[in-house]
């Protein structure tokens, strides 16, 4: 068994989805080409490649991992299929394809004849949440559609020794993809209206100097995994507020961590928090509001403890090691199937 790898730059040390491989040591993982000649090579084919795959994102790297792929006729994983599953759809051995992105954006990626020719050519297709599943469903037998959710590294992310202190509660933000900043800002506002310095407003993004922020907010990027974990640890609630979403780092790895969640009900949230979470609906600044301050008003108490217990014990059902294990089923189906 084989698995393409590309590790998403902006992932900590111990996130995203290719820490799967970790718990997985009978899959070779098939990289990038390294080396002056290789990665040249690389961008020559590329170019002339790229022009004919409607991927939205396709890069040099995906391109190189994508004909390794395309020449062997071993059973192969693609992890990451919105980026990388294109050329390799004509491969002679069984493949299995994840995909991360939720069905509105998949919709818009490519065309629904691109999509009715592209999902069968996959033995397996692996799903983060119901709604995927459901997309999927209707382009390939339901049997072959497999929802084995995201994993996270629950020894990396784990909870504070000690409860932290609430003399000036944290509320913090993580992330940039399909993250609602205008919800952001509007809860930002009313929480500094109310509390002033009281409440310390945190986001942590790749977008710190794309946009306006609540002039309120501390706004960090490029932090190290490490000082992520302690924000963490320290943050009286976490507020995730959402435009869609399959899975979520952020949302894994704050619960890991067993922070209280105030996330936007929208994909697969509900998928991955259970009754472990606050969800809002879709753009409503009140209810999200309420929210945050209803974990707020609870800080130092029992009950927020016991929404820290809850987090962190709702995240371990997601360790890595339970997602391998599921992920070893569908491998063992493609070996059967050969």
């Amino acid at each position: 068994m084989i698995a393409s790898v590309v590790r998403v730059p902006w992932h900590t040390a111990h996130g995203g989805y290719d820490r799967l491989l970790d718990h997985l040591p009978e899959v070779r993982r098939i990289t990038p080409p390294a080396g002056p000649l290789a990665t040249r090579a690389t961008g020559q084919a590329h170019r002339l490649l790229a022009r004919s795959c409607p991927l939205p994102f396709y890069p040099a790297e995906h391109c190189a991992t994508d004909l390794y792929l395309l020449a062997s006729r071993s059973a192969a994983h693609v992890l990451y299929g919105d980026e990388q599953y294109w050329f390799s759809r004509r491969r002679l051995g069984p493949t299995a394809v994840t995909y991360h992105q939720p069905p509105a954006h998949l919709q818009q990626h490519l065309p629904a004849r691109t999509w009715r020719k592209l999902a069968p050519t996959a033995e397996r297709i692996v799903v983060l949440d119901p709604h995927q599943q459901t997309f999927f469903a209707d382009l390939v037998p339901a049997d072959r559609v497999h929802l084995i959710p995201h994993g996270i590294d629950t020894t990396a992310f784990t909870p504070a020794p000690a409860p932290p202190p609430s003399n000036r509660p944290l509320v913090l933000t993580v992330g940039w993809w399909l993250r609602d900043w205008t919800v952001l800002n509007a809860v930002h506002a009313w929480l500094h209206r109310r509390y002033g310095d009281g409440v310390e407003l945190v986001v942590v993004t790749r977008q710190a100097r794309t946009r306006a922020w609540h002039p309120a907010a501390r706004v960090l990027e490029g932090v190290a995994e490490q000082a992520l974990v302690a924000l963490y640890r320290q943050a009286a609630v976490m507020l995730l507020p959402l435009l869609d979403a399959t899975a979520n780092n952020a949302l894994l790895e704050a619960m890991a961590c067993g922070t209280p969640v105030v996330a936007t009900d929208v994909g697969g949230i509900c998928h991955y928090t259970g009754e472990a979470a606050l969800l809002p609906p879709p753009g409503d600044v009140g209810a999200a509001t309420e929210a945050v301050e209803k974990v707020l008003t609870e800080t130092g108490t029992a009950a927020h403890a016991a929404r820290r217990a809850s987090a962190r014990e709702r995240a371990e059902q997601f360790a890595w090691p339970l997602v391998a294990d599921q992920m070893r089923g569908v491998y063992q189906l493609m070996e059967e199937a050969r």
